[in-house]
């Protein structure tokens, strides 16, 4: 049976182990999957012990980027990245790898958005933002741009982005996430004029099902899509990685089906 968790500073509302049991209902693969909150400095604490006694994590906010000098080794997207969401502590090796770049490509994929030579505006510059902008590259977009309220080098501002938007829109911050759900990243004014030139919409919060943004587009016919997808997507990623099996992608429906199910049961 694999022994796995995930490991944050605050996990009440994670539908991380919803999403595994159903994962493990649906291939008959035995797992027990443990939440794990981890106070702010116990990070040295509990994460020898829980490598040595577990076969795999996942880590969440706010440890996505701690948790990386207590490894042996990275794989490559994690290492561009600069941030790991899954362990494997097989075989006497912690090892982190990065799935939300397969979670969010999959999320793109199942909307019909493809971000193949356009432009891209990325909303947000957090731990988020870097697995999306890898993913677009990988996706061959034009280009990324990242977006944000005090924005650093390479990066743009919110006024800057009414003068420069054309393409693809992607929203990495949690602006418009439960139990704040009417809010929205941008101001009704801009939203209103980058939707002219909005070729497709992705938020990757999936608590509520649609957000502003995704409403707002998908009132204009603009394709749209919020996280459920990603969130399935990447734990069937690791799923993979824990198991060392070819799973097959049919297996992120009913994974979305039960996260659409525990918000309305929540």
């Amino acid at each position: 049976m694999l022994r796995l968790g995930l490991i944050g500073e605050r996990l009440s509302h994670s539908l991380s182990a919803v999403i595994h049991e159903t994962f493990s209902r649906e291939t008959g693969i035995p797992l027990t999957y443990r939440l794990i909150e981890i106070p702010a400095g116990q990070l040295d604490r509990q994460v020898p012990a829980l490598l040595q006694a577990l076969d795999g994590l996942n880590v969440t906010i706010p440890y996505k980027q701690r948790v990386i000098p207590f490894l042996d080794a990275l794989d490559e997207q994690a290492q561009t990245i600069g941030a790991v969401n899954t362990i494997s502590c097989g075989h006497g090796q912690a090892r982190g790898f990065n799935t939300d770049v397969a979670g969010f490509s999959a999320m793109l994929r199942a909307a019909g958005l493809d971000p193949c030579g356009q432009s891209c505006f990325v909303l947000g510059t957090g731990g988020a933002s870097k697995a999306v902008g890898a993913a677009l590259r990988n996706m061959r977009a034009q280009s990324v741009t990242f977006v944000s309220r005090h924005p650093g080098e390479g990066e743009i501002s919110y006024a800057e982005l009414r003068e420069r938007f054309s393409g693809l829109l992607v929203n990495t911050t949690p602006v418009g996430m439960w139990p704040h759900p009417d809010a929205c990243p941008l101001e009704s004014k801009l939203l209103n004029d980058l939707l002219r030139q909005c070729t497709g919409v992705a938020d990757v919060i999936y608590n509520p099902a649609e957000t502003v943004l995704t409403l707002a587009a998908k009132k204009r016919c603009i394709p749209a899509c919020t996280g459920a997808v990603m969130l399935a997507a990447q734990a069937l990623e690791a799923e993979r990685i824990w198991t060392g099996r070819s799973l097959p992608d049919q297996l992120i429906e009913p994974m979305v089906q039960a996260i659409r199910q525990a918000l309305i049961d929540a």
